[in-house]
């Protein structure tokens, strides 16, 4: 009985994945411009911003996670890091498409502005990296954690990109809940670096 209980609680999971679905929708549908590619571009920038957020807060609650859902922490965080990694290369992958050229994939060191206006594109690495190592964590031994960090830096050079250029940020309501969330993954980095 327990167990049939605790399997359930991943609903809450598909609850908060639907209601992040509305509030981006919400989001776009208030800039309905573009073409449906665009709406995907925006959409998957989002989601993934969204996803990697929760994905680091779950490893800084991990009693809680396990509470929640009924399922080990490294499940549930690994199911936000892989939807997260889909989306996140969506986004970059989708501009690609719409720009017929693979140079958004670059990063640009033009000026220091133009960096962190497209710091989006060196997050992606860096996400790409960390994700990598932690899939070769047994391999690489204890020193993965460390560049898994890369991760919180990747979610801040994210957030300036998202706050500098971002289509759906230009709301000030917006701007403050961003910034907010990238106060919180500071937070949560460094309560991880003391333990």
């Amino acid at each position: 009985m327990a167990k049939a209980n605790q399997s359930g609680k991943i609903w809450v999971l598909a609850l908060i994945g639907i209601v992040a679905l509305i509030l981006v929708g919400g989001l776009v549908s208030l800039q309905p411009y573009g073409s449906p590619l665009n709406w995907l571009i925006r959409g998957a920038a989002l989601m993934g911003y969204m996803a990697i957020f929760l994905s680091a807060v779950s490893s800084a609650t991990m009693r809680q996670v396990y509470r929640t859902f009924g399922r080990p922490f490294i499940k549930v965080h690994h199911i936000l890091s892989v939807s997260a990694l889909v989306l996140v290369t969506l986004h970059p992958l989708g501009a690609a498409i719409d720009a017929a050229s693979p140079s958004v994939f670059l990063p640009k060191f033009d000026s220091w502005t133009t960096f962190l206006e497209l710091g989006g594109r060196p997050a992606w690495y860096l996400i790409a990296v960390a994700s990598l190592v932690a899939v070769l964590r047994k391999s690489i031994g204890r020193n993965w954690r460390t560049i898994h960090f890369l991760n919180y830096v990747a979610f801040l050079l994210a957030t300036v990109h998202a706050i500098l250029i971002g289509t759906d940020l230009q709301y000030t309501i917006v701007k403050v809940i961003a910034a907010v969330l990238a106060l919180v993954i500071v937070i949560v980095f460094i309560q991880k670096r003391r333990r």
